[in-house]
């Protein structure tokens, strides 16, 4: 018996809507695996930013110091500030900016970067980091603003992690002169001479620190000498004081009432 038209438009509508569904299915699919392609291309992108700016900003801190180290100052100056505009954690930058200022005279200006640039140390590194560099810049920073203490703090940590770098022995040499840490110094400074011979810095660095050291063993004699005579002459003022003392006279004794 053959079927209407209309028993067999059913199953066509019906296998037609199923592959329509499939397809749109496979478009969404699709659209989603596009979509998160996008997504971690962009993120890949928008985290690798970053980096690049902080690669930059090395760069420009290296360009600097070349600049610097030619006394071409103002422009040292502008291109350390491109470096921090880069990278403004980048403490480094901070510390050099600070020194390319005092090589113009501008000493507020300087002291500004040599205080961001021991926060930013401090906040990086606290205690945590093996890298000898950043103890040493830390050092510098201390010691560009008077503070030999933690400027010694520094060198110290810096010469554990890199015992062999000369230029940190120097420093901390020169650190623990100021506090007249004599001994100190002279050890420092025999071990920068230890590393580099040739060092005159150095060598004048030791003469002056056993020159300190000799001058403080001739003030505590002085002091001592001093003290003994001080003692002698008290010593002699109270035997004389007692020889020449007259003795004193009886007392008649009272009559008691009983």
């Amino acid at each position: 018996m053959a079927e209407s038209p209309a028993n067999l438009t059913k199953p066509i509508f019906v296998a037609f809507l199923i592959a329509a569904i499939s397809v749109a299915l496979v478009g969404c699919r699709r659209n989603r695996g596009a979509n998160s392609n996008g997504n971690s291309s962009q993120s890949s992108s928008v985290s690798s930013a970053p980096e690049e700016a902080k690669r930059q900003a090395q760069s420009l801190v290296d360009k600097g110091k070349e600049l610097y180290r030619n006394d071409q100052d103002e422009q040292a100056v502008d291109t350390f500030k491109q470096a921090i505009q880069n990278d403004p954690d980048n403490a480094e930058a901070h510390l050099r900016l600070g020194m390319s200022y005092a090589a113009l005279d501008k000493k507020d200006e300087a002291e500004d970067e040599y205080k961001k640039s021991i926060e930013l140390f401090k906040k990086k590194y606290s205690g945590e980091s093996k890298d000898a560099s950043s103890y040493f810049y830390l050092g510098e920073a201390h010691s560009f603003l008077h503070q030999d203490e933690s400027a010694v703090t520094a060198y110290r940590q810096a010469t554990k992690l890199k015992p062999d770098d000369e230029e940190t022995w120097y420093r901390l040499g020169m650190a623990l002169t100021r506090l007249a840490q004599y001994p100190e110094a002279s050890s420092a400074f025999q071990k920068a001479l230890d590393l580099d011979p040739n060092d005159s810095r150095a060598s004048d660095g030791l003469d002056n620190a056993k020159e300190g050291s000799q001058r403080i063993k001739e003030g505590k004699k002085h002091a001592e000498d001093m003290l003994k005579k001080q003692q002698e002459a008290n010593g002699n003022l109270n035997t004389n004081s007692n020889s020449s003392a007259k003795p004193s006279p009886k007392r008649t004794p009272r009559n008691k009432p009983w």
